[in-house]
């Protein structure tokens, strides 16, 4: 009986394993169904994949012909002129064009592309694509300084071969510049602070670069520009710094050629005693230090003195002010704001208003009564606002607009900085011109 009993307990043990194993092949061969089926409707929403992967290749050759190596050129997906560009997608491709000027792009997953070359993509060269042919059919690209871009459509699927890109690649104009100290010798494998400013001869078109540069072994270092012309259309202002010491070279127009130029640091390699600067504390200094010495300038029509200066702060500019006897500017009409553009150019400027008293109620700081104001679009209510109580002009010539007393003001916040140079106008009335006359 006893044995019997034992037997049965081993089969119902054993049945026991054959039910528990047939569970776990049912979860198993459940999951595997489940996921089958998320993987096809996944790949169904793909229209890529559905008809097959987009192809795009062909060549990039300059105007005579040859092969263009060595280019980086991107596909992107277009979403239209509406499209936030800085919205970053995952799926752009690049490629490298081979030595026949070969490129080759698979596995494109959308239908309305954007091919972009950068003007600078090969190190000491500027290219401009001209145009992209599909066969009989020619498209013209969109360009500025940096890039060429053609927009276009293909069909998914499609395998679009023998496309030819045309571009003009000519050899950039640089700047090799050597840096000295005092005493003639190199500043050598060492980083430092440059800024460039680029002053067209027409039009107020200025522009700016604020770069890290490291020279070599001999004290050089070279920076390439853009031409679009080759005719003499700017003059180069470029200045540089190293541990607090400056070199500025004399404005030179810029051509189409390339130029050697040699500045020397005013002053020798010291111990530093202090900390460092900051990146913007430096840049700031090279902008200022390009720009020639402030000088008053006197208003004919109402016989004032005007005073541009650098100011990164309201605080700092009622400051400088004060100490030259001086106020900050009241702009009283339009003819006065017109002068002062001409004089001192377009830019932003702290100007003498403020409202620090009664919210709402604007002061100038001389005491003058507003008779005039020039409220930006962007100031539908007169500047009014609780935490802007002082006022810049917005570029002369696109009104004015309110703002707090200045970026660099808040100390417990020092990643609240800027490398933009804050200006000021300052306004007194002038002394009389001394005349032969007046001397006896």
């Amino acid at each position: 009986m006893n044995l019997l009993r034992l037997k049965n307990t081993r089969h119902s043990n054993f049945f026991a394993g054959i039910n528990l194993s047939s569970r776990k092949i049912f979860w198993i061969i459940l999951f595997l169904f489940l996921f089958l089926i998320a993987s096809f409707f996944f790949s169904m929403s793909r229209p890529s994949t559905a008809q097959g992967s987009t192809t795009f290749s062909g060549r990039l050759i300059d105007t005579q012909g040859n092969p263009i190596s060595g280019i980086t050129i991107y596909i992107r997906r277009y979403n239209g002129p509406e499209h936030n560009s800085s919205e970053k997608q995952d799926d752009s491709l690049q490629t490298v064009t081979g030595a026949n000027g070969r490129f080759d792009f698979s596995g494109i997953v959308y239908d309305s592309l954007k091919l972009d070359i950068q003007s600078a993509s090969k190190i000491g060269y500027q290219i401009n694509v001209l145009s992209v042919e599909f066969g009989e059919i020619a498209l013209y690209p969109d360009r500025d300084w940096h890039w060429s871009s053609v927009k276009f459509a293909l069909k998914p699927g499609v395998r679009m071969e023998n496309v030819v890109i045309t571009a003009d690649i000519r050899g950039r104009p640089k700047i090799r510049t050597r840096v000295v100290y005092a005493d003639s010798t190199a500043l050598t494998n060492t980083e430092i602070y440059v800024y460039r400013q680029t002053n067209p001869f027409v039009g107020n078109n200025r522009g700016s670069g604020q770069l890290m540069e490291r020279t070599d072994a001999d004290g050089y270092f070279v920076e390439y520009l853009y031409t679009v012309t080759g005719q003499p259309e700017h003059y180069i202002t470029l200045v540089v710094e190293h541990q607090g010491l400056f070199a500025k070279a004399i404005p030179f127009v810029f051509l189409d050629h390339d130029r050697d130029l040699v500045l020397t640091l005013n002053g020798n390699p010291k111990p530093l005693t202090e900390p460092p600067l900051e990146h913007w504390e430096r840049f700031s200094a090279l902008a200022a230090y390009l720009e020639p010495p402030p000088m008053w300038v006197v208003n004919p029509a109402n016989g004032h003195a005007y005073k541009k200066t650098h100011s990164q702060t309201i605080k700092e500019a009622t400051v400088q002010a004060t100490a030259e006897g001086a106020y900050l500017v009241a702009i009283n009409d339009e003819s006065e704001e017109t002068w002062l553009q001409h004089v001192f150019g377009n830019g932003k400027f702290w100007i003498g208003l403020s409202d620090t008293e009664e919210e709402g109620q604007w002061q100038w700081h001389s005491g003058e009564p507003v008779i005039y104001t020039n409220w930006g679009t962007y100031e539908p209510e007169g500047g009014n606002s609780e935490d802007r109580d002082y006022v810049k002009t917005g570029h002369f010539g696109w009104g004015w607009e309110a703002t707090t007393a200045g970026i660099f003001e808040n100390p417990e916040n020092p990643q609240n900085r800027s490398t933009h140079l804050e200006r000021a106008i300052l306004e007194k009335v002038a002394m009389p011109l001394r005349t032969p006359s007046h001397r006896n």
